[in-house]
């Protein structure tokens, strides 16, 4: 059957989906897990003004600064007064979300690395404690508290002066005095407020979610906020029914009004200070998700056209956190890679990231591999915090809990390494979907064990092997690229005419993963 050709122009296609897929046969998709970093945790609480760093969605970013060739670190600093926390909940009965915050310092702090491993916490003259300067980069009794901030070094920024900007809580003693704010920064250490608070379409106030994860968009021009919605957790449910009693609401299966569970909202705009309307863009599915799984946060970045997402899963029984793979084509409607399988899961019981993974970081990627800064942590969501109120008989819930932390890790994936195509002891054929390309050449990501190779044909739209391009012309490959031009017979250079008019590629295979596949210029 003729299809209208793809025009994939010079971008690598990956293998998430079916999009550039026509026929397969004795091939497999891999979805491939990220490697933990034997250095790990990279920070963690070592300062003696720091109470509780919170390496959280979305508590902290990771950015590569390339005129200073550092890297750059903002984290949370809760600053709970647990005991504090406690009293007022039982002297007023208050909520206990509410009573949490209003006994938290939240705070942003900086630290930086020449190598994203080794970290330092340099003191800053923002703010002292015990007449000591700190790392403290943002937030004080003047200002107020910031908590659940995103931050971006802004490639669509021609202002310097505005080249890192952040959107946070802005919280005030009152916690209902509170909004969303916007600030920005020449270098990351010292910021400025932008003289408005920040507007999103129907959301007024701190009515916004506290997580709130920007991307800058350099190919729409846009900005993309992917948020929740504060009230999304709450409805009038059926008195006659019990509850557990404990901190979350009961959710009903099945019941469109009664979703109570965490989910993913989107908006996008030219303006960081005044957003659209939310749309609810990714949510729990009764029949493929777990009767307790919540979609904590959602981080977008781009590979090539597709938009891929690292997607903060909570299971709200086991109180625990994992990370799940998702994609998108248009940046609203969005897929699962392998649902019910996490892409970064959680380490053995007594790791320091054995209880919670979370990841509300663009990864950062390097000529060699992808870096994947995570957070992780060896106590519960909110068993620590809540326990002891609740009653919970747990080591967490007790007061003074020691050894609990949330800190800083790193993971690694080889270049595009997310997916594979892979064949095994038959001859596994892959051929796609017709192309369009102003390339001239194959460039392939691949690995093939020792008794394995690749190798590929060319032929046009009706399926017609181009004369020389077939596979027996085809220069076997073996080995570990990361971008291998495909020869035949030696030569690289694909017919243009054919290329350019609608072309497929066959790829053969034994004990093979093809990680993506770009039609590139001679030079490129």
């Amino acid at each position: 059957m003729t299809r209208t050709p793809i025009n994939i122009g010079r971008q690598p296609q990956l293998f998430f989906d079916n999009h550039m897929i026509e026929m397969v046969n004795f091939v497999t998709r891999t979805v491939h897990r990220p490697r933990r970093h034997p250095a790990n945790p990279l920070i963690r609480k070592d300062k003696p003004w720091e109470v509780t760093p919170h390496f959280r969605t979305n508590c902290w970013n990771v950015r590569y600064d390339e005129r200073e060739a550092r890297y750059k670190c903002w984290y949370e600093d809760t600053g709970l007064d647990y005991q504090r926390a406690l009293k007022a909940r039982r002297d007023t009965l208050g909520p206990i979300d509410s009573r949490v915050h209003d006994s938290s310092r939240h705070r942003m702090l900086y630290a930086e690395s020449e190598d994203g491993l080794s970290w330092t916490k340099p003191e800053l003259d923002y703010r002292t404690v015990d007449g000591r300067r700190t790392n403290i980069c943002l937030g004080d009794e003047t200002f107020g508290k910031v908590h659940a901030f995103t931050i971006i070094d802004d490639p669509l920024e021609a202002d310097p002066a505005q080249r890192y900007k952040s959107i946070f809580w802005h919280e005030m003693t009152n916690i209902e005095d509170s909004s969303i704010r916007a600030v920005y920064s020449a270098d990351g250490r010292s910021w400025q407020a932008y003289d408005r608070p920040v507007s999103f379409g129907q959301i007024r106030g701190r009515a916004l979610g506290d997580v709130i994860i920007l991307y800058p968009d350099t190919v729409t021009g846009q900005y993309y906020l992917d948020t929740r919605s504060i009230a999304m957790c709450t409805r009038e449910g059926n008195p006659k029914l019990p509850t557990g009693g404990g901190w979350g609401d009961p959710y009903y299966p099945g019941d469109g009004f009664g979703m109570t569970k965490r989910r993913i909202f989107s908006t996008n705009s030219r303006d960081i200070l005044d957003w659209p309307a939310l749309d609810q863009t990714i949510v729990p599915d009764d029949g493929d998700d777990n009767l307790d799984d919540e979609f904590y946060g959602l981080t977008r970045f781009r590979m090539g056209e597709l938009w891929v997402g690292f997607l903060d899963v909570f299971q709200r029984t086991h109180n625990t956190k994992d990370v799940r793979l998702v994609y998108s084509r248009d940046g609203y409607r969005w897929n699962h890679v392998s649902r019910g399988s996490p892409f970064l899961e959680r380490s053995a019981e007594g790791n320091w990231d054995c209880y919670m993974v979370e990841i509300c970081n663009t990864p950062l990627f390097l000529d060699d591999e992808i870096r994947i800064y995570y957070g992780g942590a060896n106590v519960h969501h909110d068993w620590w915090t809540h326990g002891e109120i609740e009653g919970l008989d747990v080591p967490e819930a007790k007061a003074g809990f020691a050894g609990g932390e949330t800190a800083l890790g790193l993971a690694t994936l080889r270049p595009e390494g997310f997916v594979s195509i892979d064949s095994t002891v038959r001859d596994g054929v892959l051929v796609t979907r017709p192309f369009v390309s102003q390339g001239t050449r194959v460039v392939v990501n691949a690995v093939s064990a020792a008794n394995g190779y690749l190798e590929a044909e060319l032929t046009d739209a009706e399926d017609e092997v181009v004369p020389g391009f077939g596979r027996d012309e085809c220069d076997t490959f073996r080995g570990d690229e990361t971008a291998h031009v495909l020869s035949w017979s030696g030569r690289t250079e694909l017919p243009q005419q054919v290329v350019a008019g609608g072309a497929k590629l066959r790829f053969f295979s034994r004990h093979t993963s093809l990680y993506s596949f770009r039609i590139a210029d001679t030079h490129g």
